[in-house]
Protein backbone atom coordinates (compact mmCIF):
# COMPACT_ATOMS: atom_id res chain seq x y z
CA UNK A 1 0.00 0.00 0.00
CA UNK A 2 1.33 3.40 -0.95
CA UNK A 3 2.13 5.95 1.71
CA UNK A 4 0.17 9.18 1.93
CA UNK A 5 2.09 12.47 1.74
CA UNK A 6 1.49 16.18 2.09
CA UNK A 7 3.78 19.09 1.28
CA UNK A 8 3.02 22.40 2.95
CA UNK A 9 4.71 25.49 1.53
CA UNK A 10 5.82 25.92 -2.07
CA UNK A 11 9.12 27.66 -1.95
CA UNK A 12 11.96 26.16 -3.97
CA UNK A 13 12.41 23.19 -1.64
CA UNK A 14 8.70 22.50 -1.25
CA UNK A 15 8.08 22.70 -4.99
CA UNK A 16 11.00 20.35 -5.65
CA UNK A 17 9.67 17.81 -3.13
CA UNK A 18 6.10 18.06 -4.41
CA UNK A 19 7.14 17.56 -8.03
CA UNK A 20 9.36 14.64 -7.10
CA UNK A 21 6.64 12.85 -5.14
CA UNK A 22 4.12 13.47 -7.92
CA UNK A 23 6.54 12.08 -10.50
CA UNK A 24 6.86 8.93 -8.39
CA UNK A 25 3.08 8.56 -8.42
CA UNK A 26 2.66 8.97 -4.67
CA UNK A 27 -0.63 9.89 -2.98
CA UNK A 28 -0.04 13.59 -2.40
CA UNK A 29 -1.75 16.69 -1.01
CA UNK A 30 -0.08 20.06 -1.55
CA UNK A 31 -0.89 23.28 0.32
CA UNK A 32 0.25 26.88 0.16
CA UNK A 33 -1.14 30.24 1.17
CA UNK A 34 -0.93 31.59 -2.39
CA UNK A 35 -2.66 30.19 -5.47
CA UNK A 36 0.07 31.75 -7.62
CA UNK A 37 2.56 29.19 -6.32
CA UNK A 38 0.51 26.33 -7.80
CA UNK A 39 1.12 27.51 -11.34
CA UNK A 40 3.91 25.03 -12.14
CA UNK A 41 2.22 22.07 -10.43
CA UNK A 42 -1.44 22.26 -11.35
CA UNK A 43 -1.07 19.97 -14.37
CA UNK A 44 0.64 17.25 -12.33
CA UNK A 45 -1.08 17.32 -8.94
CA UNK A 46 -4.80 17.07 -8.35
CA UNK A 47 -5.09 17.87 -4.64
CA UNK A 48 -3.93 21.48 -4.35
CA UNK A 49 -5.28 23.66 -1.53
CA UNK A 50 -4.92 27.34 -0.74
CA UNK A 51 -5.07 27.58 3.05
CA UNK A 52 -3.54 28.89 6.26
CA UNK A 53 -1.48 25.92 7.48
CA UNK A 54 -1.63 27.16 11.07
CA UNK A 55 -5.41 26.54 11.00
CA UNK A 56 -6.06 23.00 12.24
CA UNK A 57 -9.61 22.98 10.88
CA UNK A 58 -8.44 24.00 7.39
CA UNK A 59 -5.79 21.27 7.40
CA UNK A 60 -8.32 18.64 8.44
CA UNK A 61 -10.76 19.72 5.73
CA UNK A 62 -7.98 19.36 3.15
CA UNK A 63 -7.40 15.81 4.33
CA UNK A 64 -4.12 16.42 6.13
CA UNK A 65 -4.76 14.23 9.14
CA UNK A 66 -3.31 10.83 9.98
CA UNK A 67 -1.08 10.92 6.88
CA UNK A 68 2.10 8.89 6.72
CA UNK A 69 4.46 11.82 5.99
CA UNK A 70 3.96 15.58 6.03
CA UNK A 71 6.75 17.88 4.85
CA UNK A 72 6.61 21.43 6.21
CA UNK A 73 8.56 23.72 3.91
CA UNK A 74 7.80 27.16 5.37
CA UNK A 75 10.99 27.62 7.34
CA UNK A 76 11.38 31.31 6.54
CA UNK A 77 8.23 32.15 8.56
CA UNK A 78 9.32 30.72 11.88
CA UNK A 79 6.07 31.43 13.73
CA UNK A 80 3.98 29.85 10.98
CA UNK A 81 6.20 26.76 10.81
CA UNK A 82 5.95 26.24 14.58
CA UNK A 83 2.17 26.62 14.66
CA UNK A 84 1.82 24.36 11.61
CA UNK A 85 3.86 21.57 13.20
CA UNK A 86 1.76 21.82 16.37
CA UNK A 87 -1.46 21.56 14.34
CA UNK A 88 -0.16 18.62 12.31
CA UNK A 89 0.80 16.72 15.45
CA UNK A 90 -2.64 17.29 16.95
CA UNK A 91 -4.19 15.90 13.77
CA UNK A 92 -2.37 12.61 14.22
CA UNK A 93 0.00 12.72 11.26
CA UNK A 94 2.54 9.93 11.64
CA UNK A 95 5.80 11.54 10.49
CA UNK A 96 6.43 15.28 10.32
CA UNK A 97 9.52 16.53 8.50
CA UNK A 98 10.10 20.27 8.88
CA UNK A 99 12.44 22.72 7.22
CA UNK A 100 14.37 24.99 9.59
CA UNK A 101 16.46 28.07 8.96
CA UNK A 102 18.63 27.85 12.08
CA UNK A 103 19.75 25.40 14.72
CA UNK A 104 17.55 27.06 17.35
CA UNK A 105 14.53 26.96 15.04
CA UNK A 106 15.18 23.26 14.41
CA UNK A 107 15.46 22.46 18.12
CA UNK A 108 12.13 24.15 18.80
CA UNK A 109 10.45 22.20 16.01
CA UNK A 110 11.79 18.94 17.43
CA UNK A 111 10.48 19.73 20.89
CA UNK A 112 6.96 20.49 19.67
CA UNK A 113 6.54 17.42 17.51
CA UNK A 114 8.71 17.26 14.39
CA UNK A 115 10.26 13.87 13.77
CA UNK A 116 13.03 15.16 11.52
CA UNK A 117 14.53 18.56 10.76
CA UNK A 118 16.11 19.49 7.45
CA UNK A 119 18.37 22.42 6.61
CA UNK A 120 18.23 22.43 2.78
CA UNK A 121 20.76 25.21 2.19
CA UNK A 122 23.23 23.81 4.71
CA UNK A 123 22.86 20.26 3.43
CA UNK A 124 23.25 21.35 -0.18
CA UNK A 125 26.39 23.29 0.74
CA UNK A 126 27.83 20.29 2.58
CA UNK A 127 27.18 17.99 -0.39
CA UNK A 128 28.86 20.42 -2.75
CA UNK A 129 31.82 20.81 -0.40
CA UNK A 130 32.16 17.04 -0.14
CA UNK A 131 32.12 16.73 -3.94
CA UNK A 132 34.71 19.45 -4.36
CA UNK A 133 37.02 18.03 -1.71
CA UNK A 134 36.64 14.48 -3.00
CA UNK A 135 37.88 15.62 -6.38
CA UNK A 136 41.06 17.04 -4.89
CA UNK A 137 44.09 14.91 -4.16
CA UNK A 138 47.31 16.33 -2.78
CA UNK A 139 50.33 14.50 -4.22
CA UNK A 140 53.93 14.92 -3.05
CA UNK A 141 57.02 13.54 -4.76
CA UNK A 142 59.25 11.51 -2.42
CA UNK A 143 61.66 10.10 -4.98
CA UNK A 144 61.72 9.42 -8.68
CA UNK A 145 59.55 6.33 -8.32
CA UNK A 146 57.73 7.01 -5.05
CA UNK A 147 54.94 9.44 -4.18
CA UNK A 148 52.72 10.37 -1.22
CA UNK A 149 49.02 11.09 -1.73
CA UNK A 150 46.43 12.61 0.64
CA UNK A 151 42.84 12.21 -0.53
CA UNK A 152 39.21 11.50 0.34
CA UNK A 153 38.46 7.81 -0.15
CA UNK A 154 35.39 8.47 -2.31
CA UNK A 155 34.02 5.75 -4.55
CA UNK A 156 37.52 4.60 -5.53
CA UNK A 157 38.40 3.23 -2.08
CA UNK A 158 35.13 3.48 -0.15
CA UNK A 159 33.54 0.21 1.04
CA UNK A 160 36.84 -1.65 0.59
CA UNK A 161 39.06 -3.06 3.33
CA UNK A 162 42.59 -1.79 3.83
CA UNK A 163 43.91 -5.24 2.87
CA UNK A 164 41.87 -5.19 -0.34
CA UNK A 165 43.10 -1.73 -1.29
CA UNK A 166 46.72 -2.69 -0.81
CA UNK A 167 46.58 -6.15 -2.41
CA UNK A 168 44.55 -5.18 -5.49
CA UNK A 169 46.34 -1.96 -6.30
CA UNK A 170 47.89 -3.24 -9.56
CA UNK A 171 44.39 -3.74 -10.93
CA UNK A 172 43.77 -0.01 -10.61
CA UNK A 173 46.45 0.87 -13.11
CA UNK A 174 47.94 -1.99 -15.09
CA UNK A 175 47.35 -5.64 -14.19
CA UNK A 176 50.77 -6.55 -15.55
CA UNK A 177 52.64 -3.99 -13.47
CA UNK A 178 54.32 -4.43 -10.12
CA UNK A 179 53.17 -1.13 -8.73
CA UNK A 180 52.22 -1.08 -5.07
CA UNK A 181 50.30 1.05 -2.59
CA UNK A 182 50.34 1.33 1.20
CA UNK A 183 47.83 3.06 3.45
CA UNK A 184 49.95 4.72 6.14
CA UNK A 185 47.27 6.76 7.92
CA UNK A 186 43.52 7.23 7.91
CA UNK A 187 41.24 9.87 9.37
CA UNK A 188 37.74 8.65 10.20
CA UNK A 189 35.11 10.48 12.30
CA UNK A 190 37.68 13.22 13.01
CA UNK A 191 40.17 10.71 14.51
CA UNK A 192 43.52 9.77 12.97
CA UNK A 193 44.69 6.14 12.95
CA UNK A 194 48.25 5.05 12.27
CA UNK A 195 47.99 1.45 13.48
CA UNK A 196 45.37 0.38 10.96
CA UNK A 197 43.43 -2.88 11.08
CA UNK A 198 43.80 -4.50 7.63
CA UNK A 199 40.16 -5.63 7.90
CA UNK A 200 38.88 -2.08 8.46
CA UNK A 201 36.29 -1.18 5.81
CA UNK A 202 36.96 2.32 4.52
CA UNK A 203 34.08 4.79 4.37
CA UNK A 204 33.63 7.06 1.35
CA UNK A 205 34.17 10.13 3.55
CA UNK A 206 37.36 8.83 5.21
CA UNK A 207 40.59 10.74 4.54
CA UNK A 208 43.53 8.56 3.48
CA UNK A 209 47.27 9.08 3.39
CA UNK A 210 48.81 6.75 0.84
CA UNK A 211 52.34 6.01 -0.26
CA UNK A 212 53.12 4.11 -3.43
CA UNK A 213 54.82 3.91 -6.76
CA UNK A 214 54.38 6.91 -9.02
CA UNK A 215 52.13 5.18 -11.56
CA UNK A 216 49.47 4.02 -9.14
CA UNK A 217 49.51 7.25 -7.11
CA UNK A 218 49.03 9.29 -10.28
CA UNK A 219 46.14 7.02 -11.24
CA UNK A 220 44.46 7.45 -7.84
CA UNK A 221 44.88 11.22 -7.92
CA UNK A 222 43.09 11.47 -11.26
CA UNK A 223 40.05 9.47 -10.13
Amino acid sequence: MKKTYAVIGLGKFGTYMARGLATQGENLIVCDNSRENFRDLQNDIEDLYVLDSTDKVALAEAGISELDVVIVSIGENIEASILTVMALRELGNKTIIAKAVSQTHGQILLKIGSDKIIYPEKEAANRLLSELVSQKADVELISEDLKLCKMIAGELFGKKTIASIESKTPELSNPQSKESLKVIAIKSAEKWQLDIDPNYEVLNEDFLVLIGSSGVIDFCAKM
